[in-house]
């Protein structure tokens, strides 16, 4: 157990923006933590997400305090000043050993909070930088400047996967490259696991047939997650073939017109929308290939997940991606935005049982070796051990 020099255990706060981010990305490392000896908080918005729960669902994480504080995912001066005045009275208060902040807006206002507060070690994880091609030239160099500034008041800056890296280092978001690092996500294996149990109630539940195929993912529907792509993909599989079926798991601001496309593309009665769930492994257990033709992520923590889960995939041919999905070995990686591309890998593999079992066999054995939480979460420690000891917290 790493103590500071007063015989204290080293007490850490995460900060992010909405619940989604702790349950997915905080709440594996701060089970391991406080299984490790340390103290751990987590400081996140009361508001409901749209896609999934929010701090309503519970005062704890992991058996870790929540601490309420209204961070808005959008640019708004005037409550953004006062998220950085709640944040700073609540690090004075329980005086954190690290702050470590997730997500850009948490990162902006939570490594400010810290920094003015006097906190030894601050941390952030850009699970992947706001300043993506999808935007305009002037809100990209704003978001360049922005980025640059922060990482200034932070001791490390943590990233998923060497493409976000290299994207960090070449717009000069850090004067030391040593100060940008590496983490890869892990996965649970435990909860990621194929099951010796059958999901056939499953699958009738969801109104599936018994000889149907499944085509699913699982994303945020917002547009980064290209799912317009993925519905022209099934139209087209649709066409080929009658035996296939649709499941779209996750929730968002999108989804109406998705539903819409749907209706337009005649696609409706083999469309699956499933809303926010909880029960993700036994959906990606019941499904026959995992698809998503992501514009943008950070690792493709989805992928990883479907690939634990003994699943053939096909993605997109984006760097993240393309760190996780071994292209040909444990799925196919096509251009973004073609669907008729991706409607060709995935009716290869739907034609071809032995090809989707063999991916999917090599997709688990690839993340046993590269992607396991444990990895994960003794590496984000050692970080925090050098840190600390850098800084003379610890004794």
């Amino acid at each position: 157990m790493l103590q500071t020099k007063a015989a204290r255990p080293v007490l850490i706060l995460h900060i992010c923006t909405i619940m989604l981010t702790a349950r997915t990305f905080i709440a594996p490392i701060a089970r391991y933590l406080r299984a490790r000896g340390y103290e751990v908080g987590i400081a996140c918005s009361a508001e409901d997400a749209a896609d999934g729960p929010g701090l309503s669902a519970g005062h704890e994480i992991e058996g870790c305090p929540l601490y309420p504080a209204t961070i808005p995912r959008a640019i708004r001066p005037l409550a953004d000043l006062r998220a950085i005045g709640q944040l700073y009275r609540l690090i004075r208060r329980l005086r954190p050993d690290i702050v470590h902040t997730q997500t850009s807006k948490a990162g902006v206002v939570g490594r400010l909070a810290a920094w003015m507060a006097g906190v030894p070690v601050i941390i952030h994880t850009a699970h992947a930088f706001p300043f993506h091609p999808h935007l305009s030239a002037t809100i990209r160099w704003v978001y360049i400047v922005i980025e640059r500034w922060a990482a200034g008041l932070a001791d490390l800056v943590m990233v998923d996967t060497e493409s976000v890296r290299a994207e960090g280092l070449r717009h000069r978001i850090v004067h030391d490259p040593s100060k940008l690092v590496t983490v890869p996500m892990g996965i649970d294996l435990k909860k990621f696991s194929p099951s010796l149990v059958g999901f056939d109630s499953l699958r009738r539940t969801l109104g599936v047939g018994q000889n149907d195929l499944i085509v699913g993912t699982v994303a945020r529907l917002v547009h980064d997650k290209g799912l317009e792509c993925f519905l022209r993909m099934a139209a087209r599989i649709r066409a080929a073939r009658s035996d296939v079926q649709f499941l779209i798991v996750g929730d968002g601001p999108l989804r109406p017109e998705l539903e819409r496309l749907v209706d337009t593309l005649g696609i409706r009665a083999k469309v699956i929308f499933t809303g926010h769930r909880t029960d993700v492994p036994a959906l990606m257990e019941a499904m026959d290939l995992f698809v998503l033709p992501t514009l943008r992520e950070g690792f493709g923590v989805v992928f990883a997940e479907a690939m634990a889960m003994g699943k053939a995939t096909v993605g997109s041919r984006i760097g993240p991606v393309a760190e996780v999905v071994e292209n040909g070995v444990t799925g196919y990686l096509v251009a973004p935005e073609d669907p008729e591309q991706f409607a060709q890998r995935a009716l290869e593999l739907l034609a071809d049982d032995g090809k989707r079992r063999a991916f999917g066999d090599a997709g688990r054995r690839r993340v046993e070796k590269l992607f396991a939480e444990e990895r994960m979460c003794e590496t984000i420690e050692r970080h925090y051990q050098r840190l600390v000891a850098v800084k003379g917290v610890s004794a």
